[in-house]
């Protein structure tokens, strides 16, 4: 899995889908170098809450523990 952070929703309309080498229109999460990694969605909604899940995915919190006595 790629490990990268920045990811950004953009709506790539079905004339353009060779400009980011996708097969068609929609929402997708593209990296910093305009290149897809997720998608594509029906709406910016789903878009970012894809996001969401893969950064938690890729950087997940830190377990809970039990405090120190």
């Amino acid at each position: 899995m790629d490990n990268s952070l920045d990811l950004t929703a953009v709506r790539i309309p079905d004339d353009e889908v060779d400009l980011y080498n996708v097969t068609q229109g929609g929402w997708y999460a593209v990296d910093d170098e305009d290149k897809a990694v997720l998608g594509p969605f029906e709406s910016l909604g789903e878009c970012d809450r894809a996001i969401h899940d893969r950064l938690a995915l890729v950087n997940p919190p830190p377990p809970a523990g039990r405090a120190h006595v």
